[in-house]
């Protein structure tokens, strides 16, 4: 395991370009949320009553929030809010044919920087099972939501209200957490050039995935702790360092998550290839 994430930071430090094209997506799409945060959220947080004004003026405020969540306001932000994330469910898949497509042409001297051919060549199967991992994900969306939704008005007027809901939650991060990973090897089977077959190759990709699901899980757990720890550092290096300092290095973070995400991909890229391979020598 040590060994494929050691790979994997290879693979990256050899696909900049991509792990650059990747910052620049995700500064773009964080710029966004920062827009429409500032623009949605923080007016109404700049209403919320003083504590000199007494717990009436609280409990209004918050009654009016209830009402104003079905308010035409509410469903204009949610409108454009499907919007960028119907964009971004159709531009991510062609970052990650690109992606997937340099990593298994890696070793092949076909070309330069097979990134396009990639985007041109993998794209549709990309787009379809970053679709399905879509649908799969906001499926319990259907049953928890109007759980959720009670729960979530009720903890408007207490905090410990909304205990009942942590189980819901936990379990929807896990169930997502599968998902993804189920299908990011699907993907990794998908884009083999040497599978028999696009079908064929993400239902070996599935099978692998299950087979060393240890090997994914114990990769996960500790890209994920070092994810966690370099967030840790930018955020407390973000508190005692001010001014151009700490601009710049509030900047930098989206580039630190961008080869983060791109690692994550190349260490699982080089368990699937490893196992893959290894599959195939004991068949001949």
């Amino acid at each position: 395991m040590k060994a494929k994430i050691r790979e994997g930071w290879f693979l990256v430090r050899q696909h900049m370009f991509i792990a650059a094209l990747l910052f620049i997506y995700q500064l773009i799409w964080g710029y966004f949320i920062y827009r429409l945060v500032q623009s949605a959220v923080v007016p109404l947080l700049l209403r919320y009553p003083t504590d000199d004004v007494g717990e009436l003026s609280t409990l209004l405020f918050k009654m009016e929030s209830q009402l104003g969540l079905s308010g035409p306001e509410v469903q204009r932000y949610l409108w454009i809010l499907g919007g960028m994330l119907l964009l971004r469910l159709l531009i991510s898949p062609l970052i990650q044919a690109g992606l997937l497509y340099s990593l298994q042409h890696y070793q092949s001297t076909e070309e330069r920087i097979p990134f396009i051919r990639g985007i041109k060549t993998l794209w549709k199967s990309m787009l379809l099972l970053h679709t399905m991992r879509t649908f799969l994900m906001f499926l319990p969306a259907y049953w928890l939501l109007p759980k959720l939704y009670s729960t979530i008005m009720d903890g408007f007027h207490s905090l410990h209200l909304l205990l009942p809901g942590v189980p819901y939650i936990a379990g929807w991060i896990i169930y997502g957490w599968i998902v993804h990973h189920a299908v990011l090897y699907m993907q990794f089977g998908i884009s083999d050039p040497e599978a028999e077959g696009r079908i064929h190759g993400t239902l070996k990709g599935l099978w692998i995935a299950v087979c060393r699901i240890f090997a994914v899980i114990g990769v996960a757990l500790v890209l994920g702790v070092v994810h966690l720890l370099v967030f840790g550092a930018f955020t407390s290096a973000s508190w005692f360092l001010t001014g151009l300092s700490g601009l710049i290095l509030q900047q930098t973070y989206p580039l630190a998550r961008s080869l983060l995400s791109m690692w994550k991909v190349c260490s699982h890229f080089r368990l699937w290839q490893s196992t893959s391979t290894r599959h195939e020598n004991h068949i001949r």
